[in-house]
């Protein structure tokens, strides 16, 4: 396939140009890491042409545009935004049919972008009965009993929200404390993460598995087993857990349309009006999850897809062909779009999770001397995916827990970058749990962005200091955990997502997870110790984390994610400036109305 000349495929320009999506590879700026190029808007319009749909004034108006970082008045007609200035020249776009927003003290942002996120469907795993923060089997299995008595005998058993190394003194839970409860009713729980599954032998039956099923990848995504090959009940990861969950009806249509109610549905109430979607994992292939696509599309289509969705094509096998992957890429890119979605990103799990020791450390486990942990694809087939994605003009979007495994991909993108260039790439690597100091260094220089959860790096749950430093030691906290602060200051590019299901669903708003940045200390908890206060960034990194920096990940910097004229009117308005509330209260602040593309999505403000 032929290349252009900003490391795009002309054909996929092509696509996106006519889907009004493409924005062209830009030049990075070296201190804030975002675009300090982008093709031309179209001239902006002028009062004479038609007067404002909105115009708002007063409050705080942060536009998240350095050349012009706040302002008196915003001005929105259709679905553009045509003014950003002081009040003496709003006047002139304000007509009998304006409705103009006194902000008094509230604020004006750009609407916020997740740049993690797993809205089209993880929700399924947080249906059912909810064990989280519970802590001893008798407790547990006395909560899930008397959910049990709540159901009918037709309705599905399942639930979430086990903690491995926390809730159970056993360390992983058996089918045989959930068989006394459910008799011959299949039933699961995934874990907090949902990386693993606990289920019952109904369960096991219904998916077709006894002693000799084999391990989808030993000692990396695999069955607990007794001496005897027998299951246990628990399965770790998800090429183990997923085909459980689904033999149950997990990824039924009915089930991902009830889950999208309380996630899609509900982000304009967030404030949140783009995300991107890490994976839809509605089976263990992509094939599987064009259903959900053309589903979500069909819904843009009529139009009743209240945000903008950046979808990828995802790989977590060391059994997958790089080739074959971005070739699926290049296909979902140009069949599977609307005017508010797009699949664009290839999306890879190189591992699991630091705490589960399903990633791979620098260093063996404080707790485990001999143990460093796994890494699930081994260091030739990352640099393959991201040769083959590189070269079929996308962007890679990889999961990495550990930093042994942060190193690997950062060393894969590299060699790949010496051999191709970097092309106007824009890849990012997510989670970061535990990076050295020495890789963080990496990231600016690579022009590789950095994605995190805010969420996890504080005392999640109550237990996560502690837990971390058992794994790691305090030495190791300290100088590696979640190191947004030092990639930040480093001049990395960082984005924020909220990436359910690694957090709950009332957990997802967009101010939730700033507040957890600008404290690293639980929401709602202000006399909670802080994980690691040195990587505390401040309310103005945190808010360009979750707007123009999301925006530029996703490619969508010259479109939204700044409050500019000519750009698409995705705004937010809040009830309070976040630069004025203490930081403890702003997953407080009440969001009073949501724009996207000039119409309101969601709308509480006072009449």
């Amino acid at each position: 396939m032929k290349i252009a000349g900003n490391g795009v495929p002309s054909s996929r320009r092509e696509v996106l140009r006519g889907a009004g999506l493409f924005v062209a590879a830009a030049v990075v700026a070296p201190s804030l890491g975002v675009a300090a190029e982008a093709p031309a808007r179209r001239q902006p319009a002028t009062p004479q042409e038609g007067k404002a749909d909105w115009l708002f004034l007063n409050g705080t108006i942060h536009t998240v545009n350095s050349a012009q970082p706040s302002a008196e008045a915003v001005a929105v007609r259709g679905d553009t935004i045509v003014y950003v200035g002081d009040a003496a020249g709003a006047e002139a776009w304000r007509g009998p049919a304006t409705r103009v927003v006194d902000l008094h003290a509230g604020m004006l942002l750009p609407g916020f972008v997740d740049a993690h996120d797993h809205l089209a469907m993880a929700a399924v795993s947080k249906l059912g009965v909810n064990i989280r923060g519970l802590v001893g089997k008798d407790k547990i299995l006395d909560t899930v009993r008397q959910w049990i008595a709540t159901q009918p005998l037709d309705a599905p058993l399942r639930g979430h929200g086990w903690t491995v190394g926390v809730s159970f003194e056993e360390g992983y839970p058996r089918r045989e404390w959930l068989d006394e409860l459910t008799g011959d009713r299949p039933m699961y729980i995934f874990n907090a993460d949902a990386h693993d599954l606990w289920f019952n032998t109904a369960a096991m039956k219904a998916a077709g598995l006894d002693k000799d099923s084999p391990d989808p990848d030993p000692g990396k995504q695999y069955y607990k087993r007794d001496p005897d090959g027998s299951l246990t009940g628990s399965a770790v990861e998800a090429a183990a857990a997923l085909p459980i969950a689904m033999a149950l009806g997990m990824s039924s249509l009915e089930a991902i349309r009830e889950s999208q109610r309380l996630t899609i549905d509900r982000a304009p109430s967030y404030g949140m009006t783009t995300y991107m979607d890490a994976g839809v994992l509605a089976g263990p292939t992509n094939e599987a999850a064009e259903g959900v696509w053309r589903d979500l599309i069909e819904r843009d289509n009529r139009g009743e897809l209240p945000v903008r969705i950046v979808g990828t094509v995802f790989t977590r096998n060391v059994g997958d062909d790089p080739q074959a992957i971005a070739a699926e890429l290049v296909d979902w890119s140009a069949r599977l779009r609307s005017p508010h979605v797009q699949i664009s990103i290839c999306k890879m799990w190189v591992d699991g999770t630091a705490m589960a020791g399903t990633s791979l450390m620098l260093e063996p486990f404080a707790n485990q001397p001999d143990f460093r942990g796994t890494i699930t694809l081994p260091p030739s087939h990352i640099k393959a995916q991201i040769e083959a994605t590189q070269r079929a003009g996308f962007d890679m979007h990889i999961h990495a827990d550990g930093d042994g495994s942060v190193r690997a991909v950062l060393d894969a993108l590299e060699e790949v970058q010496a051999q191709l260039g970097p092309q106007g790439r824009r890849h990012t690597i997510c989670h970061l749990s535990l990076t050295h100091p020495d890789d963080v260094k990496r990231f600016k220089p690579l022009g590789i962005i950095a994605n995190g959860t805010p969420l996890w790096a504080t005392n999640y749950d109550g237990v996560y200091i502690e837990q971390y430093k058992a794994l790691f030691g305090a030495e190791r906290m300290e100088e590696r955990m979640y190191p947004y602060g030092d990639l930040v200051r480093s001049g990395a590019t960082v984005t924020f997502g909220a990436d359910l299901p690694g957090v709950d669903i009332d957990e997802v708003p967009p101010l939730i997870q700033l507040e957890a940045t600008v404290t690293r200390q639980r929401p709602g908890f202000p006399n909670d110790p802080a994980m690691v206060p040195r990587q505390r960034i401040s309310v103005e990194e945190a808010i360009r984390g979750y707007t123009i920096n999301g925006a530029y990940q996703l490619r969508l910097e010259d479109q939204i994610g700044s409050i500019e004229v000519g750009k698409k009117a995705d705004l937010v308005v809040l009830a309070a400036s976040l630069f004025e509330v203490d930081p403890h209260d702003i997953h407080r602040v009440p969001v009073l109305l949501t724009l996207m593309d000039g119409k309101a999505r969601h709308d509480k403000l006072p009449a």
